[in-house]
């Protein structure tokens, strides 16, 4: 039951790398607000998995978004709404 969760933090913590990993002061913002989508998702300390990268951050926020529409009960309410605004932000 976990294991959707544990790869859709996967995908969160690639995210996150992805937009560390750059230079651009927007994007460190951005990286910023994945890291507290990350914490809202993970409030049972699940190890996330490793899983592939995609070709960007929104990308791996949209592998996310999937993986959470499989198990909805596990992803609080707030997480829906900021996987939809990141995603936004990165177009």
């Amino acid at each position: 039951m976990n294991a959707d969760l544990a790869s859709a933090l996967g995908h969160v913590r690639n995210a996150v790398w992805q937009l560390l990993g750059d230079q651009r002061e927007d994007w460190l913002l951005l990286g910023l607000e994945v890291l507290e989508l990350e914490a809202l998702l993970n409030q049972d300390d699940i190890e996330p998995d490793v899983m592939p990268l995609q070709g960007g951050p929104a990308d791996s926020l949209a592998s996310a978004r999937d993986l959470m529409a499989d198990i909805p009960d596990q992803v609080p309410p707030a997480a829906w709404a900021g996987v939809q605004s990141l995603m936004a932000k990165l177009g």
